[in-house]
């Protein structure tokens, strides 16, 4: 029974705060609680302190599991673009063929899904402090909140154009440093 109540209080909570982010954004205007979902600095601070209660002698298990690489030299990576264009604070990157993106480090997926200007995108905060969004792309490899590792595969897109946009210490790149970025993904 108590697992029943637990559902119902989360229920409530969530369609509470979906309310609470409608009302405020009726005036077009963002919504103070959305903020805090998308920017991502305080599940930084969280997952810190999570780190932090973790016993620094605890050594993980270590399971033995087989799957295929994710890095396939036939499959062109970010930096193989054919076109590069600003849009929205970020940059459009055309590609002639599919491609999967890899994550550059270690990090933490802060949403997936379809906004209105970039179609289905995730947002990926990484370790380094990198907020970077990933819009336009066909499939997603994981749920938001999801922890990932350097070079796992966390979306495909098809042939086509992708929205990239990279914040980096609170400021939105430049498209030159977006590229020089992109450069040092594929490294």
């Amino acid at each position: 029974m108590q697992s029943a109540q637990r559902w119902i209080i989360a229920f409530i909570t969530t369609v509470g705060i979906i309310a609470l982010i409608q009302i405020q954004e009726q005036d077009n205007q963002t919504s103070q609680l959305r903020t805090l979902f998308n920017q991502g600095k305080d599940v930084q601070m969280v997952r810190e302190y999570v780190l932090a209660q973790i016993p620094k002698n605890w050594q993980p298990k270590l399971v033995t599991v087989s799957t295929k690489p994710t890095e396939d030299p036939m499959i062109p990576t970010l930096a193989t673009y054919e076109s590069m264009q600003p849009y929205e604070k970020g940059v459009i990157v055309s590609y002639n063929s599919p491609i999967q993106v890899l994550a550059r480090e270690d990090g933490i997926i802060l949403f997936t899904g379809h906004t209105r200007y970039t179609g289905k995108t995730m947002t990926v905060l990484y370790d380094s402090g990198d907020v970077v969004t990933y819009g336009f792309v066909e499939n997603f490899s994981n749920l938001p909140y999801t922890a990932i590792a350097a070079n796992d595969l966390i979306a495909e897109m098809k042939a086509g154009s992708m929205y990239v946009k990279v914040e980096s210490d609170g400021k939105n790149l430049e498209p030159s440093a977006v590229t020089e970025w992109m450069m040092n993904v594929s490294q």
